[in-house]
């Protein structure tokens, strides 16, 4: 329990490093460029680590091998990834950190709730109340983010808020993600569930990028930092919480992990001076405590 815990911890540091490089890789060269280019470069690092790696899976991992019945579980995480990363990149690269990252740590209580009712996990009264928390806080965080006069970020217009809409989309589809990645793991190995997740994003999004003519051209030689380390650090939050989850129950690994809102947080307030409104900093406390209790 208490290493599947640590490894919950790990995403989450990862996962809030991850956020600045996202930030950094999408107002560069765009959200949709910025996305496609980190997961083409994820799955090129996972394939030279799994070349490495004696059977090609990490340490006490046994991959069983791709079956018929693992093709609706592949198409979920293509769906349900490609919602979370489009949003994500797109909140990132137009918004506010400090209001945009609490609002999608509402994942975790998703992600919870999906691993209550379909793997048979439970949860004690305090969780309970901390993911009530967690609810509570995005919706003070969007309700004073969408009457705060310049809520926008980097690359914001005028009044958009189109990625306050982008941050609850992010929830929705990563408190979908995490689960099925439990279900892709078994077949794959935590690495190989990752490249398959990835690919699968691409297969399902790649066809609706060109025909609406986005961008997808190679990254710049300058922008190309920011994007590995988005997809480095994005994958190896996912192979923290795909490891977490087999050594402790996902619906305590899963808000473990989100506590990278926080630390985002703390970047933005400190390092890129964002200053919310008293009513998001409110909501943000909410999302904070509940995550912490959540993972009690």
């Amino acid at each position: 329990m208490l290493v599947g815990m640590l490894f919950g911890l790990g995403a989450s540091t990862c996962w809030a490093l991850a956020n600045v490089a996202v930030q950094r890789a999408s107002v560069a060269v765009g959200p949709y460029r910025a996305l496609l280019w980190a997961q083409l470069a994820s799955v090129v690092m996972i394939a030279a680590a799994i070349v490495v790696l004696p059977g090609g899976v990490l340490p006490g991992e046994h991959a069983a091998g791709a079956t018929s019945a693992i093709a609706g579980w592949i198409a979920a995480a293509g769906v349900s990834g490609l919602l979370g990363y489009v949003c994500l990149f797109y909140a990132f690269a137009h918004g506010r950190l400090t209001v945009a990252v609490p609002i999608m740590s509402s994942w975790a209580v998703l992600s919870a709730a999906l691993s209550i009712a379909f793997l048979g996990e439970r949860l004690g009264a305090w969780q309970v109340a901390g993911g009530a928390a967690v609810v509570a806080g995005a919706v003070v965080v969007s309700r004073y983010a969408h009457s705060e006069p310049q809520a926008g970020g980097p690359a914001a217009t005028g009044g958009n808020r189109g990625w306050l809409t982008a941050s609850l989309g992010a929830a929705l589809g990563f408190g979908v993600l995490i689960p099925v990645m439990t279900r892709l793991t078994p077949a794959f190995g935590a690495l190989g569930a990752i490249a398959v997740a990835y690919l699968a994003d691409v297969v399902v999004g790649l066809p609706f990028a060109l025909g609406w003519r986005v961008g997808l051209a190679v990254p710049p030689g300058p922008a190309w930092p920011a994007v590995l380390l988005a997809g480095l650090l994005e994958t190896a939050g996912f192979a923290c919480i795909a490891v977490g989850g087999r050594l402790a129950p996902l619906a305590i690994v899963s808000p473990l992990a989100s506590l990278a809102s926080a630390l985002t947080v703390l970047y933005a307030w400190v390092v890129l001076g964002e200053r919310p409104a008293p009513g998001i900093l409110v909501g943000a406390a909410l999302v904070s405590a509940g995550v912490v209790v959540l993972a009690l």
